[in-house]
C-alpha cells in the first residue's frame, strides 16, 4: 500500500526538477497537433519537446551565474530555491547537456528546430536573466504581462514544430483551427496567471507586476479560470470533441479555489488531460 506522504513528496519533487513544465509543454505540443490534425508526435519529437523545455526551465530557476539568483525565489519556494542553489554548478552543466541534445535532436527532425533550443534559453535569460530589482524590471516584471509571454512561448514552439512537419500549415489554417490555437493561448494564459497566484507576496516584494499582484489573489484566480473557460469555449468551437476537455479544464481549476500549490496541479494536469479526453477517445 503506497504512503501518501511519499506520493506528496515525489509529486512536490517532480515540480522541483520541472518535470511537470516540461510535460505541460509536450502537452499544449499535442493538444496543437489534434487541433491542426496533424499525427500524434513521434517520439523523436516528444523527447525534442521535453529536453528543449526542461533545459528552460532549469535555467530560469539557475541563472548563468549565482550572482544572478532571484531573491524572490527564496521567498516563494525556499526549499526549492535551498536545493538549486546547493547544487547550481550541476544543474548549469545540466541546462548546457540539455541543450546539446535539443540542438542535435531539433537538427535531425528538421534543419531550422536547431537553432531553437539556443533561441529559447536567450528568450530565458531576457525574460528573467537576473535577480528582481525593484525599479529596474525585467520583461517578467512588466504589468500583467508574464501570464501572456509564457503563452506565446508555449505556442510558439508548438506551432514550430507543427509547421517542421507540414509547412502549408499556416496557409491551410481554418477558421476554426485558428480558434482552437486561440483557445489554447487563452488556456496557457489562464494557467499562467493562476500559478502566479502562488508567488503574490515575493512578487509583491519585488515588483513582479502579476495579475495577482495588479489585482489580488482572489481577482487574479477568477480572471484566470474566465481565460480558461474562454478558451475552452473557443477550442471546442471549431473541435465540438473537446468539449469534454474543456469542462475538464474549467473544473479542475474551480477545484484549485483554496489551493495553496496552484502550480505543480496546473503544470501536471494538462498532458494527462489532453491524452485522456483526446486520444483515448479515439481508441474508444
Amino acid at each position: 500500500m503506497s504512503n501518501p506522504g511519499h506520493i506528496t513528496r515525489w509529486y512536490r519533487g517532480a515540480g522541483y526538477a520541472a518535470i511537470w513544465p516540461a510535460c505541460y509543454a509536450l502537452g499544449v505540443l499535442v493538444l496543437c497537433a489534434h487541433l491542426l490534425e496533424d499525427a500524434f508526435p513521434s517520439p523523436m519529437v516528444i523527447v525534442y519537446v521535453l529536453v528543449c523545455a526542461h533545459s528552460c526551465y532549469l535555467f530560469d530557476r539557475v541563472k548563468l551565474s549565482d550572482s544572478r539568483q532571484d531573491p524572490a525565489d527564496a521567498i516563494a519556494l525556499p526549499d526549492r530555491a535551498s536545493l538549486f542553489a546547493q547544487r547550481s554548478r550541476s544543474i548549469r552543466s545540466v541546462v548546457f547537456i540539455e541543450a546539446i541534445a535539443a540542438t542535435v535532436l531539433g537538427y535531425l527532425i528538421f534543419p531550422l528546430l536547431a537553432l531553437i533550443p539556443i533561441a529559447a534559453l536567450g528568450v530565458v535569460h531576457l525574460y528573467a536573466g537576473r535577480g528582481a530589482t525593484p525599479g529596474d524590471p525585467r520583461l517578467k516584471d512588466l504589468p500583467g504581462l508574464k501570464a501572456f509571454i509564457i503563452a506565446s512561448g508555449l505556442l510558439s514552439l508548438s506551432i514550430a514544430i507543427l509547421w517542421s512537419a507540414d509547412h502549408q500549415m499556416l496557409s491551410d489554417l481554418h477558421l476554426g483551427d485558428a480558434l482552437g490555437l486561440a483557445g489554447v493561448w487563452l488556456v496557457v494564459s489562464g494557467d499562467a496567471a493562476l500559478c502566479d497566484v502562488d508567488d503574490i507576496q515575493a512578487d509583491s516584494i519585488y515588483r513582479t507586476q502579476s495579475m495577482a499582484v495588479l489585482l489580488g489573489a482572489r481577482s487574479a484566480w477568477r480572471i484566470a479560470l474566465a481565460l480558461i473557460s474562454a478558451g475552452a469555449a473557443l477550442m471546442a468551437f471549431g473541435h465540438p470533441e473537446l468539449v469534454w476537455l474543456g469542462v475538464a479544464l474549467v473544473l479542475s481549476t474551480i477545484l484549485t479555489m483554496r489551493n495553496t500549490n496552484h502550480r505543480d496541479f496546473v503544470d501536471a494536469r494538462l498532458l494527462a488531460l489532453v491524452l485522456f479526453f483526446v486520444y483515448a477517445a479515439e481508441l474508444l
